[in-house]
């Protein structure tokens, strides 16, 4: 090795040698005599993340265990990972467990693995990349809470970073922002809107992967020094070299601002910048405030966006006949937007593109990433989409190997692709997409089910024909990540949060929508949001099944939840619209101090959405306030929203009845006069009559009215032995606040026109 020029990609190389051949070392195994090196770098990013020989690997903690907010709960257990390598297709949620696990069996699955590498797979940076990631991100070497995977890759970008000055006691980091990206996807008309948006999307992460990719090739960087890059963001450590970061970021921020503003009318901006950081704060907690110093620069540029082209803004341009999808007034020539269809809306280039792409992009495995001076030479055996970014363009394969045999390819990309057998050669790299979605079953169609059709689905079940649109994040991830850790914060519990949070949502979900087959489609799941359409009753079911999961897989952490917003349209209803709609639930959602849910015109957390069977109020988690008013520990057979609209549908088919109107309409009106009676409570504010009327009112008032209402069912529906449990519930003052909610489900679930 000392023959050979030393570069970023060998100090990578040898780094991750090294990382399996301990595993290798751990599991007994016979490993080639590889010349590791012994860089001043790498011995100097060993020694900053405390790496130690005498290390044993362990079963993992789970990591969401050391996060706490203020104002929060702290969490209270330990939580164990079980050990295990990442499936090659349809990863399965890893749910953590109090108990601590066997690792034994892991440890075959893992011998198997590293038995199988040879010397050439031993060579191939990207290939060791994946496999580590693959067998090493449940298991802990040092640390117990921080992933052997990401615990080695920390090393790689601190000893990338210091390869031309390994005395250095600083290095860099850019961070990137894509902003514009929801005027970009979400303002858009209905015609082929959801074709059109999930396209939008997909190109979206093309565009953030196309930046960090020539970041990576202008900093000679390998892939490996890059922290997160994903929904518009991106973050990669580099060297301390001021002037030359400094201009390349500079140079690719102008490329594509110069791109934006000439093709997009400037609706996407890119904010790209760089700081220096110590070297010793990569292990401690004084990272989080060298972290959030990019966030701050990045929004000051994002206030002055395209000042360098002010000057094109303000010069009068001709303006033409808007594009019916998009609305701009720029282009000259309008086209159908689907060239099959003559009442098709006119449309501009770019929405035309958009529409196409959505068509194609239900089969695709493969993307390769060629400079556009050599794309001629692509033979065309099959057809393929092209997307043109800056200097570069994209084609997309339905076929693997068809992709991996073009001679002018700089980069193969496998889309949720995790079997080494296609890594063998080193430009074939992994990229993580959540990308589910439910074929069309229209003759003579291809690609991704349309809103028409999830419209039909729910018509021909017997309910109302509606598409529903969710939105939902991570509430306080800003704070999770600069502050949630604590002391504890350091480079590989920060990529270890990331890369959990993208497991999540661009992996896990895929394989939870898979396993359902439900009838949705994807178009945004990044690393910590993501915007469902689908057949509304489904999307409903799998919002839950979402808040479930991410509660099991954070552990129940208090200070990690979910907030989501649930909006409904008609087919033919602006896709703008409803993406406003159901973002507006979602902002209603967290205004109710987030872990919340905004469905049906209310806001309930999570907790009373979702409910409970035959529980004491005492088990409940946020309804402190409630139990202190009302008194005693009180046992409800069912509590909540769900339990008993699900109990009343679980009665209604055994007695293949369907509920009255009345029924119904007395729900609602019950809720009515809560409602405005509460109103003018509080207009009177300091004349009420005293001091707990408004409690009073918003849990006792609806007695006599629900009193009667019950009264009036079918006498099968009373006389139901199922029936009593809801009758005492639906009279609990715990209950009172759910009635609107349950109704309206009711009434979707039984009405079909």
């Amino acid at each position: 090795m000392e023959n050979k020029e030393v570069t970023s990609h060998s100090i990578a190389l040898s780094v991750l040698q090294e990382g399996i051949k301990k595993l290798a070392q751990w599991l007994e195994l016979d490993f080639p005599s590889l010349p590791l090196m012994q860089h001043q770098a790498i011995i100097w990013a060993k020694e900053v993340m405390s790496w130690q020989n005498e290390s044993e690997f362990k079963p993992l903690n789970l990591l969401f265990d050391s996060i706490h907010l203020q104002g929060y709960k702290r969490q209270e257990n330990v939580h164990y990972l079980p050990p295990s390598i990442i499936k090659n297709e349809s990863p399965i949620l890893e749910l953590p467990a109090l108990e601590i696990p066997d690792i034994s069996n892991f440890k075959k699955q893992v011998k198997e693995i590293i038995g199988n590498l040879n010397e050439e797979d031993l060579n191939n940076l990207s290939l060791l990349n994946l496999c580590l990631e693959k067998i090493g991100s449940y298991v802990s070497y040092g640390d117990n809470d921080i992933a052997y995977s990401d615990f080695v890759k920390s090393i790689v970008m601190i000893a990338v970073s210091l390869k031309n000055n390994p005395s250095a006691d600083s290095i860099g980091l850019i961070g990137g922002d894509l902003s514009g990206i929801q005027k970009f996807i979400y303002t858009i008309s209905a015609d082929g809107a959801l074709k059109s948006l999930r396209a939008r999307s997909f190109f979206l992460e093309l565009v953030t992967t196309e930046i960090t990719q020539q970041l990576l090739t202008e900093l000679n960087l390998p892939l490996t020094n890059v922290i997160y890059a994903g929904g518009g963001n991106l973050y990669i450590l580099t060297n301390n070299n001021h002037e030359e970061n400094k201009r390349i970021t500079n140079i690719i921020k102008a490329r594509f601002n110069d791109w934006f503003s000439k093709s997009y009318q400037g609706k996407m901006f890119l904010a790209l910048d760089y700081i220096t950081l110590p070297v010793d704060s990569l292990s401690n907690d004084k990272l989080s405030e060298y972290w959030q110093k990019i966030p701050k620069k990045l929004g000051k540029q994002k206030q002055q966006k395209f000042s360098n082209q002010i000057r094109d803004f303000l010069t009068p341009q001709p303006s033409y006949e808007s594009c019916q999808v998009c609305h701009r007034d720029d282009q000259l020539k309008l086209k159908p937007l689907n060239p099959h269809d003559a009442d098709s809306s006119s449309a501009c280039w770019v929405c035309r593109t958009m529409f196409d792409l959505g068509s194609r992009l239900f089969k695709i495995k493969a993307i390769v990433r060629a400079k556009r001076a050599k794309n001629k030479s692509f033979k065309r055996t099959e057809r393929v989409n092209k997307i043109v970014l800056p200097g570069y363009e994209y084609y997309l394969y339905e076929n693997i190997n068809k992709a991996l045999s073009l001679v002018n390819s700089e980069t193969i990309f496998l889309i949720n692709n995790w079997d080494l057998s296609n890594y063998k050669n080193e430009k074939i790299k992994p990229i993580l997409l959540g990308n589910y979605g439910k074929k069309t079953e229209l003759e003579n169609e291809s690609g991704f089910m349309s809103a028409g059709e999830m419209v039909k689905i729910a018509e021909n079940s017997g309910k109302i024909g509606r598409v529903a649109y969710l939105r939902m994040d991570v509430d306080n991830l800003g704070k999770i990540f600069a502050q949630g850790l604590g002391e504890k914060l350091n480079l590989p519990r920060l990529a270890s949060l990331s890369r959990q949070m993208t497991y999540f949502f661009k992996v896990y979900l895929n394989t939870l929508a898979t396993e359902k087959n439900y009838n949705l489609l994807f178009i945004y799941a990044g690393g910590d949001d993501l915007f469902i359409s689908g057949v509304w009753n489904e999307v409903i079911d799998f919002a839950f099944e979402i808040y479930q999961s991410f509660r099991k897989y954070t552990g129940y952490n208090p200070s990690v939840t979910l907030s989501a917003g649930i909006s409904f349209a008609g087919a033919k209803y602006p896709l703008y619209q409803s993406a406003n709609e159901s973002g507006e639930a979602e902002e209603k959602a967290k205004g109710n101090g987030r872990d919340s849910l905004g469905l049906f015109g209310e806001v309930f957390k999570w907790e009373e959405w979702l409910g409970k069977k035959d529980i004491h109020v005492n088990q409940l988690e946020r309804l402190d306030n409630l139990r202190e008013y009302l008194g005693g520990d009180v046992y409800l057979s069912l509590f909540g929203v769900k339990p008993i609209v699900d109990s009343l549908l679980k009665i209604n088919k055994n007695i293949n009845n369907s509920y009255s109107r009345n029924f119904i309409q007395n729900l609602l009106a019950t809720a009515k006069i809560q409602e405005q009676k509460i109103k003018e409570a509080q207009k009177r504010k300091t004349g009420l009559i005293y001091e707990e009327e408004i409690d009073d009112l918003k849990y006792f008032l609806h007695l006599p009215k629900i009193a009667y209402t019950l009264t009036r069912l079918p006498n099968e529906v009373i006389n139901h032995p199922q029936f009593e449990p809801i009758k005492t519930s639906l009279k609990s003052p715990y209950n009172s606040r759910y009635y609107r909610a349950i109704a309206i489900w009711l009434e979707l679930l039984n009405r079909s026109s």
